[in-house]
């Protein structure tokens, strides 16, 4: 069993509660070669060059660029290029090509009113691409620049004994979509991620919690979590997906399809483009979210009516009740920190200020 902290609890909640995909903060990945401009960027129905809207059946009224966030934005070589829809045009599609005009293998897909190009294969790092959406209204064209992120290890850079400081308040919480950042104040912890162990195909990842968000030394009064053993091929790690039981207050919380992954930056000063993801039962935040004074009951249902009061509703789990709630959180980055992270089983009384009790 994982043991982890309470912070989980504000993580799992912050993540229905987050920014959604088309209302985040600009984000340059920790890459200070490329940034991108301030904003979303919209296009009109018309789009560019296409037949005017007022002539045709075309029921989209409006589309704005998701990821990148503008137009010659910076991009993770591993995420998708997204397009948001007023409106839905299902014969829509997104073409992408390299910058000597080679296309890029990929598929288009639909996400509710989100149209995204997902590659075959992982863009390059460092690389420049344009991006062009056709749909009803007409044609628009983009054009993007992949982050340094992804490139290998530099010479002589070890990663073992390195301690990684997670900043969720700067992270795109896409799933569940289109609720504020309501309870993201709950986090007064950050995630520490440390590696103990890489071989040339797996890295052991230890976690633990900051003593506050304005001291990242890590909380020996907490346990710490033992990840599953990642899948690595430099500089890339990914957990999962794992079927992992947390205990959060004293209290088991299962997390199906649990993913975990990231790319070391080639100086292992960061990790950028880290993903969390995973299904949670709402039948085991009930108790806690009584602790909490967030409902009165420890009532599943009453989870799902308050996530419910957000335009969220509880899914099905995995054994087709409706008691789920899938988290989906994206562009996450933790910046290295000098310290190295010990594995504490329920309290390190040596190093526990307020003491063991």
């Amino acid at each position: 069993m994982l043991r982890l902290p309470v912070w989980i609890l504000a993580l799992c909640i912050s993540g229905c509660f987050g920014k959604s995909f088309d209302d985040d903060d600009d984000d340059d990945w920790g890459n200070d070669d490329w940034e991108s401009d301030t904003g979303p960027h919209s296009h009109g129905s018309s789009g560019g060059g296409g037949d005017d809207p007022s002539d045709s059946d075309c029921a989209v009224e409006g589309v704005a660029l998701s990821n990148p966030e503008t137009d010659g934005g910076a991009l993770y070589y591993r995420a998708h290029v997204e397009f948001v829809f007023d409106g839905i045009d299902e014969d829509a599609s997104i073409t992408v090509s390299g910058s000597g005009g080679n296309a890029v293998n990929g598929t288009t897909s639909w996400d509710e009113n989100k149209i995204s190009f997902v590659p075959n294969a992982p863009f390059s790092p460092s690389t420049s691409y344009s991006a062009t959406l056709t749909h009803c209204a007409g044609e628009a064209t983009i054009g993007f620049r992949t982050t340094s992120i992804g490139a290998p290890l530099e010479a002589g850079v070890g990663l073992v004994g390195k301690t990684y400081v997670v900043n969720l308040d700067t992270a795109r919480f896409v799933k569940p979509a289109g609720v504020g950042s309501l309870l993201l104040g709950m986090l007064e912890q950050h995630l520490l991620l440390g590696v103990t162990a890489v071989s040339d195909t797996e890295i052991q990842i230890l976690g633990a919690s900051s003593k506050s968000k304005e001291d990242t030394e890590q909380n020996t009064c907490e346990s710490s979590i033992d990840f599953p053993t990642a899948a690595f091929s430099e500089p890339f790690f990914s957990v999962g997906p794992e079927r992992t039981t947390l205990s959060v207050s004293g209290m088991d919380v299962v997390i199906s399809d649990l993913i975990l992954s990231g790319d070391f930056a080639s100086d292992a000063s960061y990790i950028g483009g880290a993903i969390l993801a995973g299904l949670i039962d709402a039948r085991d935040l009930a108790g806690v979210l009584v602790d909490n004074g967030l409902i009165e009951d420890e009532d599943p249902n009453a989870v799902c009516e308050l996530i419910a009061t957000f335009g969220v509703l509880c899914e099905a789990c995995t054994d087709g009740e409706d008691y789920c709630l899938s988290i989906y959180v994206d562009q996450i980055t933790a910046m290295e920190d000098s310290q190295t992270l010990l594995e504490v089983e329920t309290c390190d009384g040596d190093t526990c200020e307020e003491g063991c009790d």
